[in-house]
């Protein structure tokens, strides 16, 4: 965990929300945070892309459809991050 890029707050509760949910299109994630925070489709596909080339997210195609899932456990992800901040601190 400590070689992993580090994540900023949108990216964290995207990917919370994706662990918590299971696999998600763009389409799903985004109707949750327009609701949530008032983010747009766009900035959501963004933060996903984001993870997905940071490593944290996986993609694949179902039926026709681009679909998200973690492919880092988030929970060990959240642990190291919090452990990374003890130690700084």
């Amino acid at each position: 965990m400590k070689n992993m890029p580090s994540l900023g707050e949108q990216e964290i509760e995207v990917l919370r929300y994706i662990s918590q949910q299971g696999a998600q299109s763009v389409r799903d994630v985004a109707v949750h945070f327009e609701k949530q925070k008032g983010l747009a489709r766009t900035t959501v596909l963004t933060v996903m892309e984001r993870l997905r080339k940071k490593g944290y997210l996986a993609r694949s195609k179902q039926d026709g459809l681009f679909v998200y899932a973690e492919k880092v456990e988030t929970e060990n992800v959240l642990k190291s991050r919090v452990g990374d901040f003890v130690e700084k601190t």
